[in-house]
């Protein structure tokens, strides 16, 4: 999982939500500094497909790596993948500036012309579960090592997705790892093992940081505006 680069919003600390922000100039040397570093650790040629959120900011990022690396992917867009909804009337502030009955909405509800934390991790989890699972389906031999899958998002939706992989896992080793903050084009490795050929039954595990940019700016409030 890979958090997509800065916007000019994550530099003011405003939370963006669903709102279309692209990479400032700053993102895009985040990106394109994040591919320079999984082709030289030798991860970006283990990839076997790309996928990414629809928003612009996670699509660019994806794209940029793709492009640096030469993998040679299509970069499939998938809205599941997209950071939390929080309505006209959150996204685009800071968070010291929305009202008490703003943050109690994000914290514990259903934010005006937004979804809650439960519909968000509900369609992350449907999404990167099939996602996993089509492409373990392809390599189903004991010989093979399991596909890497790229999925590009953002760091609310990963952050949530990356708790209820520790929450839910029979790992004592994942359970024990704390997720840290979500850092802007930061990598974090996630694997996803299923019983048999149902997409219901998911072991997941969160393995830890694969590999974070030392220069990312973004700091606070980013695991629910990312």
């Amino acid at each position: 999982l890979l958090r997509h680069g800065e916007t000019a919003w994550n530099s003011k600390k405003k939370l963006q939500g669903q709102t279309d922000i692209p990479l400032n100039e700053n993102g895009l040397t985040q990106a394109q500094a994040i591919a320079r570093l999984l082709v030289q650790h030798s991860i970006a040629c283990k990839y076997a497909a790309v996928f990414s959120s629809d928003l612009a900011r996670a699509s660019n990022t994806a794209k940029v790596i793709v492009d640096i690396a030469n993998t040679k992917h299509k970069v499939h867009a998938d809205a599941r993948l997209r950071e939390r909804a929080m309505g006209s009337h959150v996204e685009g502030k800071t968070w010291a500036s929305l009202t008490h009955e703003q943050k109690h909405a994000l914290r514990t509800g259903t934010p005006e012309g937004g979804e809650s934390s439960q519909q968000m991790l509900e369609r992350m989890v449907q999404a990167v579960a099939e996602i996993a699972h089509k492409h373990a389906a392809v390599t189903d031999n004991d010989d093979i090592s399991p596909p890497h899958i790229l999925v590009v998002s953002h760091g609310g939706a990963m952050g949530t997705l990356l708790e209820y992989a520790n929450m839910n896992s029979s790992s004592s080793s994942s359970s024990s790892k704390t997720v840290p903050h979500i850092r802007n084009c930061g990598v974090y490795s996630l694997t996803v093992a299923f019983d048999g050929d149902s997409v219901d039954t998911v072991e997941w595990t969160y393995d830890g940081i694969v590999v974070e940019l030392d220069n990312t700016s973004t700091k606070g409030g980013e695991r629910v505006g990312g």
